[in-house]
């Protein structure tokens, strides 16, 4: 289990460079990478993406990279001939037709920057891996170990609020019997009071209370808020990414809570509905926080 907050650095020396790497993961929805690369390594942007998805499921991933000093590089000078004839022939003219004395020097020719082209040949992109993988791994190592450190907190945490969430969810199934008990008897009391210049027969008035309460009764939501809490357990215990899966029981759990507290015919029940409202809530914003 991990969270999705972490931080690495890495470096890698080399002849005549220093490279830095630094990865900052942070919550997100899905994945997300980010990169700020020096042009030189720019042509690993697809790859470094890749290594990224291939090794966690979810986060945003900000990668910046810092170059120090000149990786050793190919460089070619280029002339442009067509553009240094046509300078050559305008000189030799316009010394014959104004008389102008002296040679035309290599130096002159230097100074036209138009006619000469510096670049730098692009390294082999396994060459390019082999200066910034290492730096990259070594910032991802740290990222994992933070994220591992942090899951396991929250894991912690979460079966905390676990154990808190099952003790209130069984102090409402110790109120479910008197529960009933009370809704029927006060539905009787009201219809007998409604209906009382009627001659109901009192069987009669005993059953039609008895389907109202019935109608009260939270069992079902109890059983299905017990199941998911175990449900909640075993992907707790599991390896691998759980925040959806846990975001999602976060969910069905508040959702079954809110039908029982509609079902609520007595203010400790209510309050205690509200108490387990707030405990999903805290499990919920934990959650958030998980790969």
């Amino acid at each position: 289990m991990q969270s999705m907050t972490g931080f690495g650095r890495g470096e890698r020396q080399g002849e005549g460079f220093v490279l830095q790497v630094e990865v900052k993961s942070l919550n997100h929805r899905f994945m997300e990478v980010l990169l700020r690369l020096p042009r030189r390594y720019q042509p690993l942007e697809e790859r470094i993406r890749r290594v990224l998805k291939e090794r966690f499921h979810r986060g945003r991933f900000e990668i910046q990279a810092r170059l120090s000093g000149v990786p050793p590089a190919t460089a070619r000078v280029f002339a442009d001939r067509d553009l240094l004839s046509q300078y050559l022939t305008l000189l030799r003219s316009l010394r014959a037709e104004f008389g102008l004395s002296g040679e035309i020097q290599l130096g002159d020719l230097l100074r036209l920057r138009e006619i000469f082209d510096l670049s730098e040949e692009a390294p082999p992109l396994e060459e390019l891996w082999e200066e910034f993988g290492p730096a990259l791994e070594e910032a991802l190592r740290e990222v994992e170990e933070m994220r591992t450190r942090e899951g396991a907190f929250l894991k912690k945490a979460l079966e905390g609020l676990l154990e808190e969430l099952s003790g209130w969810i069984e102090r409402l199934a110790a109120l479910k019997d008197s529960h009933l008990t009370e809704a029927r008897q006060r539905l009787e009391e009201r219809l007998r009071s409604l209906l009382a210049d009627h001659g109901l027969d009192p069987v009669r008035l005993h059953q039609e209370a008895a389907l109202l309460a019935d109608r009260l009764d939270f069992t079902e939501e109890l059983d299905r808020l017990r199941a998911h809490v175990r449900h909640f357990r075993e992907v707790l215990e599991a390896s691998g990414p759980c925040g959806r899966k846990l975001d999602f029981l976060c969910q069905e759990m508040f959702r079954e809570i809110n039908t029982l507290a509609n079902k609520a015919a007595s203010a400790e029940i209510s309050h205690l509905a509200v108490e387990v409202k707030s405990t999903i809530e805290k499990m919920r914003e934990q959650v958030q926080n998980l790969e």
